[in-house]
């Protein structure tokens, strides 16, 4: 897998189809160069946790559940899940004892759910594009009172470098026009009573847009380290699933995560997760797609694992993968397929096959890894 030998400003425009404009926006992360390896490095969901995730996800249109083409009929993702509201809990099991309240309701966030955090992002478009993999280091502190007070983590990025390990090799410069994100503010709401879908940006003075798109994908991938708790004590085999109306790649979804507790150390829990999302329009209204075209499939999950500390609702550590597949059918089907903007080619086993009438299909496998706090002062001591 090469990257393209293109100016990082064209190659972050090339992703432009995933470049929502509104706050809810476009994210990604890390890629293996092998796909299937990807989707599978994690364990997903025992059996009885993925009966109920497939329970949540096969309740017909009728009932508000998802579709199984992936996209919500009109009206039907707001009568499932109001934009909004706030996340839903449902448990699944307890699990054994010793129990562990993860959060309690309406209890602060401890001071270590703050300070400094590393976090690296990379992203593969279809089988030809992948960005570059940055890493960022971020100083995360509750939000001003006049901007929110507490139920806002804020992540100031302090520096952003391309990583080690790359793809291929990088253009020219890059190092310089990432760097141009130092400063950035990326904020995320949160709550006791779980994951609110409200983030915001905030790019420093002379910041290119094109590098707005990585900034939003540390966002998401803050997003999705931070734990939609259950509302009562769990221990080793405990099981839930939240339900959030979230944006994920750029598309307004109802996102159900399924939570299971692997192991209790003392306040410290590893949990692993299992994320299913579903559009909640056909019309996703994203930067990129043709005019009048229509989002007639999307898949998309995620799969990984996160260690909580009890009081907490950012994980201390966390290694998380998405698989966003989505095919659009143009406004005038009788004219020639669309190229495919992320490189996906034809045979490509992971690329979803597309309805007939010259549909455009667009695939995105990303990855985050998050370390914070003590954690990430332990890992820069060492050797």
């Amino acid at each position: 897998m090469k990257a393209p030998a293109h100016a990082l400003g064209a190659l972050l425009a090339a992703t432009s189809l995933l470049g929502a404009g509104c706050e809810t926006q476009h994210k990604s992360s890390t890629v293996a160069s092998d796909a299937g390896a990807t989707a599978t490095k994690f364990v997903t969901a025992d059996p009885k946790l993925e009966k109920a995730l497939q329970a949540a996800a096969s309740a017909t249109p009728d009932d508000k559940g998802p579709p199984p083409d992936g996209v919500f009929g009109p009206g039907l993702a707001d009568r499932r899940h109001p934009k909004g509201a706030p996340t839903k809990v449902d448990v699944v099991t307890d699990g054994d004892e010793p129990r562990v309240m993860i959060v309690a309701a309406g209890e602060p966030a401890r001071a270590s759910s703050y300070g400094p955090a590393g976090l690296e992002l990379a992203a593969q478009m279809g089988a030809r594009i992948a960005l570059p993999t940055v890493d960022l280091s971020l100083v995360l502190a509750p939000g001003k009172k006049d901007e929110g007070g507490s139920d806002w983590i804020v992540a100031d990025l302090k520096k952003v470098v391309p990583a080690r390990e790359q793809f291929g090799e990088l253009p020219a410069g890059t190092d310089k026009e990432v760097a141009r994100l130092v400063g950035t503010e990326l904020r995320i709401k949160t709550g006791a009573d779980g994951l609110s879908s409200d983030l915001a940006i905030a790019l420093p003075k002379g910041a290119p847009d094109e590098l707005g798109r990585v900034a939003r994908n540390g966002a998401e991938a803050l997003t999705l380290a931070t734990l939609a708790p259950p509302p009562r004590a769990v221990g080793v085999g405990a099981q839930w699933i939240a339900e959030t109306r979230m944006t994920l790649a750029g598309v307004d979804v109802v996102a159900y995560r399924a939570y299971r507790v692997k192991s209790v150390t003392g306040d410290r829990l590893r949990v692993s997760v299992d994320l299913r999302a579903y559009a909640t329009s056909s019309d996703p209204q994203l930067e990129g797609v043709p005019k009048g075209a229509t989002l007639v499939q999307m898949n998309a999950e995620g799969q990984g694992e996160m260690e909580i500390v009890k009081g907490e609702l950012m994980a201390r550590k966390a290694d998380i993968q998405e698989r966003v597949v989505m095919v659009f059918q143009p406004a005038d089907p009788g004219k020639a397929a669309a190229p495919d903007p992320f490189g996906g080619a034809a045979g490509d086993p992971d690329q979803q096959k597309p309805p007939a009438g010259g549909a455009m299909t667009a695939q995105i496998l990303t990855q985050a890894t998050l370390v914070r706090g003590e954690d990430l002062r332990a890992a820069m001591r060492q050797p």
